[in-house]
């Protein structure tokens, strides 16, 4: 009898043991020597980010890839959360600061709040530093374990905060797919607010798509903007969703022709345009060896889509940049006051619209401008 016993408990001992090895088969299992880090996208590394009172509605957005795992068995692995991390440079990430815990591949604050952030550090007002952003991530529901992403390193200007109300938190994103973002609200195109209420930025818009909207919360439907049956590919009014229960307002046409368009929403006044820009700029000003002669303007080289760079010598005096040789318009100049050598372009689409002031040169030397298109806007550095 006991030895029937013992016959059946080494059994259902054997039973167990290979149960819970095929249960264990089908756990997700992490390979971590074969995962891919998460890698910060946007800004990138190296880059000069002049934070400016001017700009403080302004968006303020940091993207990373997703990290990449591999598992065994035929488990779906829970969503990665993703730490942002921002410390000063060379400080080991002592003292870092959360900038947001999230599943999502992108953190977005304004310009305001990020100078805030960093005056509540220790870093000065008016001042020029370094800093260093990190991402980390892992699977809290998978052995976790956490994963880092390369540092990267920007030297950032800060202003001071003047006493007043702060601003309120805006954004207007760009998608659609006559837009490279397509119809995805997560990836959609962050504009610049180039006067309050009025955004704007240059990009491609594609006939072989049809429409464009804009968002104002990356992976929401709502708010949103269309235009409705009167709405054109070159202008019309906007459409306002303020939620889902709001029904969808058609979405704007897309030009015939492919081509980078200045594409501007203006949300107090309720209309959009869209200009097609000639993909060229050349410089011209008193500031520069050509002068004011429009049929001789110094070409600048697009090394980025919608960026483009020029290095040459200035001396003191005024500058502006043309679409197009032997014209005045298109043409772009100043926004608003520039802040150390950089600052906010303004557009001028053709004849009929006033010129914008003249961008300042620095001073005399050998500079390079640096011109974003995307974002509106132009930096000048000594060489």
């Amino acid at each position: 009898m006991k030895n029937r016993i013992l016959i059946f408990t080494v059994a259902l001992g054997i039973i167990l043991f290979f149960s819970a090895c095929e249960k264990n088969d089908k756990e997700p299992k992490l390979n971590l020597e074969s995962s891919i880090s998460a890698e910060i996208t946007n800004p990138i590394n190296g880059s000069a980010v002049v934070l400016t009172l001017a700009d403080s509605a302004n968006p303020f957005i940091v993207q990373w890839s997703a990290t990449s795992y591999i598992i065994s068995g035929d488990a779906i692995l829970p969503m990665p959360t993703y730490s942002l991390q921002v410390a000063f440079a060379d400080s080991a990430f002592k003292g870092a600061k959360e900038l947001i815990s999230t599943q999502v591949l992108s953190y977005e604050s304004i310009v305001y709040n990020f100078n805030k952030l960093l005056l509540t550090m220790g870093m000065a007002a008016d001042s020029t530093g370094d800093i260093e952003l990190r991402v980390l991530s892992g699977i809290s529901d998978a052995n976790y374990t956490e994963s880092s992403s390369e540092i990267i390193r920007l030297t950032v200007t800060t202003f001071e905060i003047p006493i007043g109300p702060e601003p309120e938190e805006k954004f207007i994103y760009l998608l659609g797919d006559a837009t490279p973002a397509g119809w995805d609200n997560t990836a959609a195109l962050p504009m610049t607010q180039i006067e309050p209420g009025i955004f704007a930025r240059v990009e491609t818009l594609d006939p072989a798509g049809s429409w464009f909207k804009f968002i104002s919360v990356l992976g929401f439907w709502a708010p949103q903007w269309g235009t409705d049956a009167t709405g054109t590919a070159e202008s019309g009014p906007l459409v306002y969703r303020p939620d889902e229960a709001t029904t969808d307002p058609p979405a704007m046409p897309s030009p015939a022709v492919l081509g980078d368009y200045y594409i501007e929403a203006d949300t107090i006044n309720l209309v959009y345009s869209t200009f097609l820009t000639s993909g060229e700029l050349y410089l011209v000003g008193a500031a520069t060896t050509v002068g004011w002669d429009n049929t001789a303007g110094l070409p600048l080289t697009e090394v980025e889509p919608h960026i483009f760079e020029i290095t040459t010598t200035l001396t003191d005096g005024g500058m502006k940049l043309l679409e197009v040789l032997g014209q005045w318009a298109p043409q772009w100049g100043l926004n608003a006051e520039p802040v150390g050598t950089g600052g906010n372009l303004s557009y001028r689409p053709s004849e009929t619209v006033q010129d914008p002031p003249e961008i300042p040169s620095p001073g005399s030397g050998t500079f390079k401008i640096r011109v974003d298109l995307s974002t509106i806007t132009y930096t000048i550095t000594p060489q």
